[in-house]
């Protein structure tokens, strides 16, 4: 009996582990490639190619927050900061913008972002901000 918990526990750790190791590559691939995108259109830094793209009205208002906000979250950019404090209206649910990301930018990806990069709790992909 003793044995089958052993196993089961590290089964459970082993499952937990390689959950954690997918989530993080995910994100890797999906912060590499909005990097990419940014700096396909923009020239310098991928901070500064997303600080571009999130600026650029030309872009949509749900591509500026799905590929440049979630990504500068994602970075831990400081740089982009003020930027994004400044888009920001106080709606941390996004009540805001529900239904609407086609036409504004998202206050809960700008509060997640902020967030982000204020607590810089554990940035596992500020290696990216190159």
């Amino acid at each position: 009996m003793k044995r089958k918990l052993i196993i089961l526990s590290a089964g459970l750790l082993i499952l937990l582990i390689s959950g954690f190791l997918a989530l993080y590559i995910w994100i890797d691939i999906d912060v590499k490639k909005n990097i990419n995108h940014a700096r396909g259109i923009y020239p310098g830094t991928a901070e500064d190619a997303l600080i571009a793209y999130l600026l650029d009205t030309n872009n949509s208002p749900e591509d500026r927050s799905h590929i440049a906000i979630w990504t500068l979250g994602q970075i831990h950019s400081q740089k982009a900061l003020p930027i994004l404090k400044g888009l920001y209206n106080n709606d941390p649910e996004g009540k805001t913008c529900y239904g609407k990301h086609d036409s504004v930018l998202c206050q809960y990806e700008l509060y997640k972002a902020i967030k982000a990069e204020e607590s810089n709790w554990w940035p596992l992909h500020s290696r990216l901000n190159k």
